[in-house]
């Protein structure tokens, strides 16, 4: 009986075993499929498929590893790798650059789904990350979007490993098909815009006129001996260089310009680009295409995938401010985050700020030229002739020095020289800083209105900036004075075509526009457009300019300031400005008829009707909106033509507004508005006017110099003199 229940039991246990034993192969099996699942989900296996192409990129992140690719024998690889200490520095250094690297990652994420600000603080973050490697960058460059790229192009010294290169293209490209690529395209741009600019029809019929009969056709007596006709058009570098410069040409009408992406043309411009790398006139052609197709920010995916957020960032940081201008330009009009209503059409300079910035600007200063100038060639900082101001007498010390020459050797003459530095240097260290210096420049005359600063204090900035700034001579000081002296500023230059002559060959579409008037409503528009009127404004002039200013302001006067233009003026500045016209412009008719004077030189004339018309106009609205006024005359002739004959081309009459304050300055024509460094009158002026504005509550410090001295006894003592201590 006991023997039939233990046996009993011995088959419930056998049942029931087996039954756990199914049942845990089953859960085992279950969980296998549930982790394979997971795994399939996480770990993409379709990277095998090599029958689906796709593009795989391998990043060496080892330098020491640079050749080792290129060798095929498996027992050279370890042979070729150096060893390296694993010191403590060396840890350390490795665990930096990983975090470096990781921070970069998030920092990248950020910048791409983080709210505005957070955008922002990011990208100055990356911008600013250091050890880096080479292939970091190159794949932070590939995981960049367009708009993000573009953000991150316009951090101040930004690498430009950051952004993609150019499209690698195996084909080495002929100089001939390149110039027929380019012909091509030039044919498509002028049948899209229906054969209506006469400058690219002007151009194809010139340059490729007989681009057919000139094709390599055998001759028929000579055909067995495989000898061609010699075209009449050598196709050269040259040539292709006149074609980019018809394409800049027709970029510069905004309705024509995005006809170049649609053509195409992108790509063929990055190949140019290649071939005249070292070319700077037709970078700047480049660079100026670029920049007008920009105000259609639609185009940014296609200028991103083409390469050129790259090649516009280190443009911009060409020393070249012809180069670095339009490149700066076109990354801001760009940049959508920042810019999203405010466009920089073409001959609008963004002078600063040239990259994104935290600080909140407070006001805008316009700088318009005179005729046949320009934003990079009248803004420029005068050539320095005056000696640098000293305080001991050097003759004297000089003089030491010779009595001597005669008796000593040549080795104790340097050592008397470093002597006389000495004391010279002794002494100026022993005045220190309680001095008055009177500026340079300084007015030979003035109206009653005038009220400084006409010197500084020995601890002034603008002295200690003399001596840099006569070694790094600028190419245009109010992009490179005014924002370090005056911060939260955006400056912004005008640039505009003007001849002398009408038989000064000109675009017949643009040259329409050549009276005060009609350019004057132009260049209202384009400044609307880049957001002047928004805040305060300073308005900045040399000669015609000036009138240019006075006719924008009229018409927006006339027409009820609706764009807020006039309200929002705070100042004028005049250099040289003819109110009345000029003498220079007033021809015999016997003159007129050889010379044929352009439309602008004939609006200069003096006592022009229109001008003083201008004139009572832009008084009367001076008295609704009253504005500050700075007037600077010349009063030295100017030597032009080659013969070098003097001509003073605005005279103090006619440069005298009859409002705000008026100075004569014993300079010419052209260097009024070139301040030979910071310690000029003609820059700290302005300079006042500027900080006065921006800071209204801020009185301005009188000098106790100049209190004590009354201002027609001081102008007795600087006239005709050279301004020292």
């Amino acid at each position: 009986m006991k023997i039939q229940t233990y046996k009993k039991y011995i088959e419930y246990i056998k049942s029931t075993g087996i039954c756990i034993v199914m049942v845990g192969g089953c859960w085992f099996l279950y969980q296998l499929r549930q982790v394979s699942q997971i795994l399939q989900s996480s770990v993409p296996i379709n990277v095998l498929n090599l029958e689906q192409p796709r593009a795989q990129y391998i990043y060496v992140d080892d330098p020491r590893f640079k050749d080792v690719l290129m060798l095929r024998k498996i027992e050279n690889l370890q042979s070729s790798v150096p060893e390296q200490s694993l010191s403590f520095s060396h840890t350390i250094m490795k665990w930096w650059k990983s975090l470096n690297r990781s921070v970069a990652y998030k920092l990248l994420n950020m910048a791409e789904h983080g709210n505005e600000k957070e955008r922002l603080r990011a990208l100055h973050t990356l911008s600013s990350l250091k050890h880096l490697k080479d292939w970091h960058y190159r794949h932070i460059a590939q995981m960049l979007d367009a708009k993000t790229a573009i953000s991150l192009a316009r951090m101040p010294n930004v690498d430009s490993r950051f952004f993609l290169k150019p499209p690698y293209c195996h084909m080495q490209h002929r100089l001939h098909d390149v110039i027929e690529k380019v012909h091509q395209l030039l044919l498509y741009l002028n049948s899209l815009c229906k054969n209506t600019h006469p400058c690219l029809i002007q151009f194809l019929n010139k340059k490729f006129k007989d681009i057919h009969s000139e094709s390599l056709i055998l001759d028929h007596d000579l055909a067995s001996l495989e000898v061609a006709s010699t075209p009449a058009i050598i196709w050269d570098q040259e040539l292709l260089q006149s074609c980019v410069q018809a394409l800049c040409h027709h970029s510069c009408l905004e309705q024509y310009s995005k006809d170049i992406v649609d053509a195409g043309g992108l790509p063929l411009l990055m190949i140019i680009k290649k071939i005249f790398h070292d070319n700077i006139n037709v970078c700047i052609l480049l660079a100026k295409t670029i920049s007008n197709i920009s105000l259609h920010s639609e185009y940014l995916k296609d200028i991103f995938q083409a390469g050129w957020i790259g090649t516009l960032v280190e443009w911009s940081q060409n020393s070249d401010i012809r180069l670095s201008a339009p490149a700066s330009r076109a990354l801001a009009n760009l940049d959508m985050d920042e810019n999203e209503y405010v466009k920089y059409p073409r001959r609008i300079y963004l002078l600063h700020p040239l990259h994104k910035t935290k600080e909140n600007i407070k006001l805008d200063v316009v700088f318009l030229h005179g005729l046949l100038g320009g934003v990079f060639i009248t803004w420029r900082q005068r050539d320095l002739n005056t000696p640098v101001v000293d305080v001991t007498d050097s003759d004297t010390v000089q003089d030491g020095v010779n009595s001597f020459s005669s008796l000593i050797d040549d080795q104790s003459q340097e050592f008397l020289k470093d002597l006389a530095h000495d004391l010279r240097k002794r002494e100026w260290d022993r005045v220190g800083q309680d001095f008055e210096i009177i500026l340079d420049d300084c007015p030979q005359n003035s109206n009653l209105s005038t009220s400084g600063p006409f010197s500084c204090s020995g601890d002034d900035v603008c002295m200690k900036k003399i001596q840099h700034d006569n070694l790094h001579r600028t190419q245009c000081w109010p992009k490179d004075w005014l924002p370090e002296d005056v911060p939260s500023l955006r400056v912004i230059g005008v640039n505009y075509d003007t001849n002398l002559s009408m038989w000064t060959s000109s675009c017949p579409i643009e040259g329409a526009k050549t009276t005060m008037t009609e350019r004057s409503n132009e260049y209202v528009q384009k400044l609307l457009t880049a957001g002047v009127g928004k805040r305060p404004t300073i308005w900045v002039c040399h000669s015609m300019g000036g009138l240019l200013v006075k006719q924008m302001l009229v018409n927006e006067w006339k027409n009820g300031d609706k764009n807020n233009i006039c309200k929002n003026t705070r100042g004028i500045i005049f250099y040289s400005t003819p109110h009345q016209g000029s003498r220079v412009a007033t021809l015999k008719q016997t003159v007129r008829m050889v010379v044929w004077p352009s439309v602008e030189v004939q609006e200069l004339q003096e006592e022009s009707p229109q001008l003083l018309q201008l004139h009572d106009e832009f008084l009367d609205m001076l008295k609704e909106y009253p504005m500050e006024i700075v007037s600077f005359s010349e009063t030295k002739s100017t030597h032009v033509t080659p013969l070098k004959v003097p001509f003073q081309f605005v005279t103090s009459k006619s440069a005298d507004p009859g409002v705000g304050e008026f100075y004569e300055i014993a300079q010419d024509h052209l260097s009024i508005c070139k301040p030979a460094s910071r310690h000029s009158f003609l820059y700290q002026k302005l300079l006042s006017v500027l900080k006065r504005h921006i800071t209204p509550n801020e009185k301005t410090s009188v000098s106790p110099v100049m209190e004590l001295l009354s201002l027609s006894n001081f102008w007795s003592q600087v006239q005709d003199t050279d301004c020292s201590i």
